[in-house]
């Protein structure tokens, strides 16, 4: 796996020669190259997004030649502009590199960075803003990254997510069959609460696997599970965590896609691979459940730049190629996030730490729609339907199947308005006893679903005379 490195990718390539070749090009038939350089600086520096910032560097020599003449400011004003509303969760991301946090990675410094990363959520610290990341090369990393990862990542997961619910609340099964067709091709436009919400998680995630994953830092040490769970998931709502777990589902389930690909290939009796591992047996490791999971945990923990490598492959010889060279055997210290999130975990986590949100569970303090603000820091629709109205602080496994396809807790009250599908979040819980029943033995409690609770009191109709 390539470093990190603090100079990726950017909005224009470095051409010196062309920037002092075009700085004034006086014969250009363009209006917008003619215009003075203090109003071409401030077209740039009013760029909406990097893609747009990037558009126009590419389209001009004059304007690529302004670019690099004030590239910082420029760039720095555009990340801002960007990332804002999630900042904190991109500076994290960038921090939490090996590149960054260190080579060695100890229980010290990770729970000592994961303090620092509480107290700017909580705002017991000053939060990070662009202003204090010093160096450029900080600032192009995090353009990049968001351009080529994030960004792309985001449109993948809301496809996928709006299919999968546009789907499931179509009546019939022409109508659904119609309305899969239709989400996949559509262009998914989101609000900006829905992009905040999904790129939180994706920083998270990113975040996540830099301190628990397979990277160029050595591990020393390990967290149990349930201290895993409390010093990183307990930083963010329950409704948030649950975003991080929704991604993970997406995450997981396209491995899975790439890995039926190509098994086949990707076995020790084919005399075309030269396995870098050979005293494993691929073609086991990809069929059976424990291997296949070690795997998958593996290239998982590798991070999101090699999702956003591995997704868009279509060529069988080339997704092989790719595959084999970046397909690894889990070595875990520490748990991936798919058992972080167990039910299990969580429940041995409050056997040794309550905290204020457990607490609120306990109090079945209530829980309101307040709307969907930007920044969205209160429950989205979703969460606040599944639960009734009532405070919980659980996430992950106890939450059923369906709603993780959907991405529940990412959308806005006007989607699911518009999709008719209000009603399909607490009607999960008729077909999820098991989980009911597993609530209710760990806590005390049953959900309160308000579709579920009203069938739950609905007397029995009295038999005709």
């Amino acid at each position: 796996m390539a470093p990190d490195a603090d100079n990726a990718d950017e909005p224009g390539p470095e051409v010196p020669e062309l920037a002092k070749a075009t700085h004034e090009h006086h014969g250009s038939s363009s209006a917008l190259e003619n215009l003075p350089a203090e109003l071409r600086d401030q077209i740039l520096l009013s760029a909406p997004d990097l893609l747009t910032l990037r558009s126009l560097v590419h389209a001009s020599p004059v304007l690529h030649a302004q670019y690099r003449t004030n590239r910082d400011a420029l760039l720095r004003a555009c990340v801002a502009r960007e990332l804002d509303g999630f900042f904190v969760d991109a500076h994290a991301c960038l921090m939490s590199r090996a590149v960054a946090l260190g080579s060695i990675r100890t229980n010290v410094r990770i729970t000592d960075f994961l303090d620092g990363y509480r107290g700017q959520l909580s705002g017991s610290r000053p939060r990070a803003d662009v202003h204090s990341v010093n160096k450029p090369g900080s600032i192009r990393w995090l353009a990049a990254f968001h351009r080529t990862v994030a960004r792309p990542l985001a449109h993948r997961y809301s496809t996928w997510a709006l299919a999968n619910l546009t789907q499931a609340s179509s009546s019939s099964s022409e109508d659904q069959k119609a309305a899969e067709t239709a989400a996949s091709e559509m262009d998914i436009a989101l609000s900006r609460s829905e992009e905040i919400r999904i790129f939180r998680a994706l920083y998270r995630y990113e975040t996540y696997y830099h301190l628990f994953g397979l990277n160029q830092a050595t591990r020393v040490g390990i967290i149990e599970m349930p201290d895993i769970n409390n010093l990183f998931f307990g930083l963010f709502d329950p409704w948030e965590s649950e975003a991080i777990a929704c991604l993970d589902v997406w995450v997981r389930q396209e491995y899975e896609r790439l890995f039926d690909q190509v098994q086949d290939d990707l076995s020790a009796k084919n005399p075309k691979i030269r396995l870098a591992d050979r005293h494993f047996d691929y073609e086991a490791s990809l069929n059976l459940n424990g291997q296949r999971e070690d795997y998958m945990d593996g290239s998982v923990s590798r991070g999101l730049r090699l999702t956003v490598r591995l997704l868009p492959v279509h060529d069988h010889d080339t997704l092989v190629t790719k595959m084999e060279h970046n397909l690894i055997k889990s070595h875990f210290l520490d748990d991936p996030i798919r058992r972080i999130v167990g039910s299990t975990v969580q429940r041995m986590r409050r056997d040794t730490s309550l905290n204020a949100r457990d607490e609120a569970e306990q109090r079945r303090d209530p829980m309101d729609f307040t709307g969907d603000a930007v920044p969205p820091d209160s429950p989205p629709l979703a969460w606040v339907r599944l639960w009734g109205g009532t405070y919980v602080n659980i996430f992950g496994e106890y939450i059923p199947e369906p709603l993780k396809q959907w991405g529940h807790v990412m959308w806005d009250a006007q989607r699911w308005a518009e999709l008719g599908a209000e009603h399909l979040v607490s009607k999960q819980w008729e077909t999820a006893s098991n989980i009911i029943e597993e609530i209710e033995d760990h806590y005390g409690w049953r959900p309160s679903g308000a579709d579920y609770e009203d069938a739950r009191s609905e007397p029995e109709p009295e038999p005709e005379e």
